[in-house]
């Protein structure tokens, strides 16, 4: 029997945008920027320079993959950022969703960037979860074909997804939160985990936090359907997509 292979839920978000427009059809560019416009920065980061980013000679994912490892050690508490095991995570989770070159040596701009936006990333980490502990790689549940991924970090009921684009937050990032949600939503009802309350999209590179309690974003961007209709009809879109992908094969 032909079965859709799994995919991760940050890969469904990203690249079958169908799904959740149709369950949250009023996330249009307006309703982006009333969000965006709600967003906050920390009083002790400042954004990084574009000119410092723009010389360094690193694909830019890897660029701010390194940084993601770098605010992790200095959450962890680490005195000393440890570059050799830094880059070594960075090439690890790249590879995952990348062809990720990793270099053989970081210069110094390189290493000024990645410090600059790991030290973001850790203050501003640590004012949204406002002395909570603080939980890497959290859990995102599956459904159907969707297989069980991970997220960025998460603080209690908080979930937060960290971007380091020169942009702000844009229609895709909401994806990302919305689908992140509706799959901790089944979960709960099935007793297989618990829903996330607020999503927190977090851009170190910008020194920009928006912080939303879902239940205002559905009732925003969800045409007025209830949580119960939007599981619903998110069960019979992944079934659709699933049998129209098995047609194809």
């Amino acid at each position: 029997m032909t079965r859709l292979m799994p995919r991760d839920p940050r890969t469904v978000a990203r690249d079958i945008p169908s799904i959740v427009d149709a369950l949250f059809p009023q996330l249009t560019p307006g309703v982006v920027l009333h969000f965006n416009n709600t967003s906050r920065g920390v009083l002790l980061c400042d954004a990084v320079s574009e000119d410092l980013v723009a010389q360094s000679r690193l694909q830019h994912a890897m660029l701010f993959e390194l940084a993601f490892a770098v605010g992790e050690q200095c959450l962890d508490g680490a005195d000393d950022i440890d570059w050799d095991a830094a880059l070594i995570v960075a090439g690890r989770r790249q590879r995952k969703h990348f062809d990720a070159r990793v270099p053989q040596a970081l210069s110094e701009i390189d290493k000024a960037v990645a410090n600059h936006v790991g030290e973001n990333l850790w203050m501003m980490v640590e004012d949204v979860a406002a002395g909570r502990q603080v939980k890497f790689a959290p859990r995102i549940p599956g459904y159907q074909w969707i297989s069980t991924g991970v997220g960025d970090l998460s603080c209690g009921s908080t979930l937060v997804e960290v971007k380091c684009a020169a942009r702000r937050f844009g229609a895709s990032d909401y994806r990302q939160i919305l689908i992140y949600w509706l799959l901790s939503y089944a979960a709960s009802v099935e007793g297989r985990g618990e829903e996330w309350e607020v999503g927190v999209l977090l851009n170190p590179r910008r020194n920009e936090i928006v912080e939303v309690r879902f239940d205002e974003l559905i009732a925003t961007v969800g045409a007025g359907r209830t949580k119960v209709d939007l599981l619903e009809l998110f069960g019979w879109l992944v079934g659709d997509h699933a049998a129209r992908t098995i047609e194809r094969i």
